[in-house]
């Protein structure tokens, strides 16, 4: 059982299947693997509304969408060396959408870019290089 988890349409169309089979919430429970608190929480909440899915929750939108996303990496690859301050405003030239550099470097983290330092490589003279 996770906390705080968003019950998935699927996971509650067997909640209530079970239910309409008049399975015992102690048994769905096992079976599932949920609280039972949830599981009662789903069964009232089908009975009231005769819904399954509540409605979406209230939040920011954000601001990236997937082709900003999408943007920022082709500005990346360009140049994988510049500074995020730089790489801010390229990206809020080219597609005029401003974002903090907090928020980029999230996104790149995301999609799997981090700051790394190249590691140093030894001098290798003539007579080394020979053996």
């Amino acid at each position: 059982m996770s906390k705080r988890k968003e019950l998935s349409e699927g996971e509650r169309n067997q909640i209530i299947g079970a239910w309409k089979c008049d399975v015992p919430v102690s048994v769905i429970k096992e079976k599932l693997n949920f609280a039972s608190t949830t599981i009662k929480d789903v069964i009232k909440y089908y009975k009231n509304t005769s819904k399954v899915k509540p409605p979406p929750r209230s939040g920011r939108k954000p601001i990236l969408t997937e082709r900003d996303k999408r943007h920022l990496i082709h500005v990346v690859k360009e140049d994988r060396k510049v500074p995020l301050n730089v790489l801010n405003e390229k990206f809020t030239q080219a597609t005029s959408t401003k974002v903090s550099t907090h928020t980029l470097r999230r996104c790149l983290h995301e999609k799997g870019f981090f700051s790394r330092i190249g590691k140093r490589k030894p001098f290798v003279n003539e007579k080394n290089r020979k053996k």
